[in-house]
């Protein structure tokens, strides 16, 4: 069963609202909120991003060097509930984090199982982690803390673990711990939900050789993938960047939707079957980005995404994941079988995603609004990622291309 990302919220800081040289401090103390006796050695990171430290002896903190922007400030602690708090860094700031013990009581997952089944766990890794060249370099610390449960009833694959989650990528160079960590598989709906607050740490290594191989495959993470895309769109330099958006409908498969096609003709560029009862067409004529969001300005505060139905994203600046493109040849093949008795009358046939079976495999994804606004922050991360869906490519990555938000390169050609 193909499986789509629904959402990878993993909370979001809009960096870059000051100049780059404006690098500031966020100091403070972390204390029990009821006692207010401080706590020593808690963790305090800004979420997804690589700043973060621990308290002293008396509970303070400082980070320094942080660029302006709005940051979710998280601060852990063992036996205290996560705290969580939004900030707008225009200039330096002190935070007085009081933090409230926590309750006994666990997810509702927990009571479900002691101990994880095979085969539950494996299919929770390969959505997880992934599959990519990346993701099998990708391990978890921590296996004893999850709780995987699979509900045969609602067909729901569900895992938690209260003490967050943590992973280490050889692939990229960092260790990952995700905090409120939820995850959970809809089998009947086809999604896969992923939600939880990251922090990032750099490993560490002398290995100068090392070294240049993770900020190589940072640069191959980051590029062609949907922070790379929003960036582009806010931008505008989706061509240069190497981005082809084209428009896509899809429609319950009927006479209607068949008319359709025939009305369309030789402005489509392929029409195919994403899933069983659905027919997709896609047009030929490029979107630009004024097309695709609104107030797409360098200088803004955000850019809205605003489409019809659903966009076509094609990275053509690299070859895609070799086991990605194996996937994609079987499918082509299978849905070439499946739709030789299917002729659309005033377009060319196509197969799965959109190609004929002997077209080159390009990186080839998809974006649907949800209906939340979609506004696209500074650094090309959505303030709300609930608010779209993800198919295809970008849903093949996962936690093996996690890169932090403060992680940018250049990339315009």
């Amino acid at each position: 069963m193909r499986l789509f990302t629904v959402a990878l919220l993993l909370l979001a800081a809009a960096l870059g609202a000051l100049p780059a040289r404006a690098q500031l401090v966020l100091d403070g103390q972390v204390r029990d909120a009821r006692t207010q006796r401080p706590l020593a050695y808690a963790s305090v990171f800004l979420a997804n991003t690589t700043f973060g430290t621990t308290t002293d002896s008396t509970g303070r903190f400082a980070l320094a060097g942080v660029p302006g922007g709005h940051y979710e400030v998280m601060v852990s602690y063992v036996g205290y509930q996560l705290y969580q708090k939004t900030v707008d860094l225009q200039q330096s700031l002190t935070l007085a984090a009081n933090v409230l013990p926590a309750t006994t009581q666990l997810d509702e997952v927990v009571v479900h199982a002691t101990k994880n089944r095979p085969a539950d766990y494996q299919r929770f890794l390969q959505q997880f982690l992934g599959r990519s060249a990346f993701s099998r370099q990708c391990r978890i610390e921590n296996p004893q803390d999850l709780v995987v449960y699979y509900d045969e009833q609602r067909r729901e694959l569900t895992a938690a673990a209260p003490r967050g989650v943590r992973v280490v990528n050889q692939a990229l160079g960092y260790r990952i711990t995700y905090h409120n960590f939820d995850f959970k598989i809809l089998y009947n709906a086809s999604r896969c939900v992923f939600v939880a607050a990251p922090a990032f740490e750099a490993l560490p290594t002398a290995d100068a050789k090392k070294r240049r191989r993770w900020d190589e495959n940072r640069r191959k993470a980051y590029a062609g993938s949907l922070p790379h895309f929003l960036r582009s769109v806010r931008e505008g330099h989706l061509a240069e960047e190497g981005f082809l958006v084209q428009a896509m409908v899809v429609e319950p498969k009927s006479a209607q939707a068949q008319e359709h096609v025939a009305a369309a003709g030789d402005s489509l560029a392929a029409v195919f079957v994403p899933e069983p009862g659905l027919l997709a067409r896609v047009y030929k004529a490029p979107l630009a980005a004024a097309q695709l969001c609104a107030s797409a300005a360098p200088g803004a505060p955000s850019g809205r995404l605003q489409f019809a139905d659903a966009v076509q994203v094609t990275y053509q600046g690299e070859q895609p994941d070799a086991l990605y493109a194996t996937d994609v040849a079987v499918a082509r093949r299978n849905s070439q079988l499946d739709a030789a008795g299917a002729r659309w009358q005033g377009a060319k046939n196509e197969t799965a995603l959109g190609r004929a079976p002997y077209d080159p495999i390009l990186e080839v994804s998809e974006l649907r609004l949800l209906g939340p606004p979609a506004l696209i922050l500074p650094n090309g991360y959505l303030a709300n990622p609930l608010s779209v869906k993800v198919d295809g490519y970008w849903s093949f990555e996962k936690v093996g291309e996690n890169l932090p938000l403060d992680y940018a390169p250049n990339l315009v050609k």
